[in-house]
């Protein structure tokens, strides 16, 4: 069973920002779909039938690991977000950590520790997805983003 534990800008752990697209393969083994390029990454390998994804950059070291609802489990810190089972809204929890995420491209982006969340805040159950990434990765977005709104959450107007 897989169990994944974010850490903010450091990875998902057991996978490192920083690894080696050859140790991934060695801690999870082939990936189901290789190297398909992405308008975001140079290479992204798919697991678990793509529910969960590694990006790499050019130099072919882990940049970004993604997650949409699957058969494992995924922590942030320790603290379950989702299981094997349920995979309820993270948003809430997030926004304990990071109360000012902005909105760019329909993510969520929670500048302060290196999470984006989609689908969830949009109301898209065909969407839902949870993605890490290293320090500096959104800056960009972050300037041009706008306050998303988070009424559903009890924030905002």
């Amino acid at each position: 069973m897989w169990v994944f534990d974010i850490r903010p800008f450091a990875g998902a752990l057991p996978v490192a920002f920083g690894m080696s697209r050859a140790d991934v393969h060695g801690l999870l083994g082939a990936p189901e779909v290789e190297s398909r390029q992405t308008q975001w990454r140079r290479h992204v390998d798919s697991w678990d039938e793509c529910r969960f994804n590694v990006g790499y950059d050019e130099q072919l070291t882990v940049v970004h690991v993604g997650f949409i609802p699957g058969r494992f489990f995924l922590r942030l810190a320790g603290t379950p977000l989702w299981s094997v089972w349920t995979h309820p809204d993270p948003n809430p929890f997030l926004l304990r950590l990071d109360p000012e995420p902005v909105e760019a491209l329909g993510f969520l982006i929670f500048g302060r520790i290196g999470v984006t969340t989609t689908g969830y805040h949009q109301g898209d159950e065909g969407d839902l997805s949870i993605a890490v990434h290293p320090r500096e990765t959104w800056d960009a977005f972050l300037k041009k983003g706008v306050a998303p709104d988070l009424s559903r959450y009890g924030r905002g107007p």
